[in-house]
């Protein structure tokens, strides 16, 4: 039971880490190619000026914080579910 819940901890915060940074991407990529720039902060593409990159991480500082932290004790939780089943 462990181990599956510690796989589940483990991989589903980096799913939904990587899927919203993906949709923000297909964003930007796609303002990029129209010939514009991206304001990070509003979410928009800005054709006549120029956007302010922000990282991410300071933009969505919980999310990325609670998947580290949850995928770490999703390893902690898969290596005591296989020692738990050695024994």
């Amino acid at each position: 039971m462990l181990l599956k819940l510690g796989l589940v901890l483990l991989v589903a915060p980096l799913l939904i880490l990587m899927g919203t940074w993906g949709v923000e991407y297909a964003a930007v990529s796609s303002c990029i190619h129209q010939g514009g720039s991206y304001d990070y902060l509003l979410g928009e593409c800005l054709m006549d000026q120029r956007g302010i990159f922000v990282p991410f991480a300071e933009r969505y500082p919980l999310l990325t914080s609670t998947s580290l932290w949850a995928s770490c004790a999703g390893l902690v939780l898969c290596v005591v579910g296989l020692y738990q089943s050695r024994a």
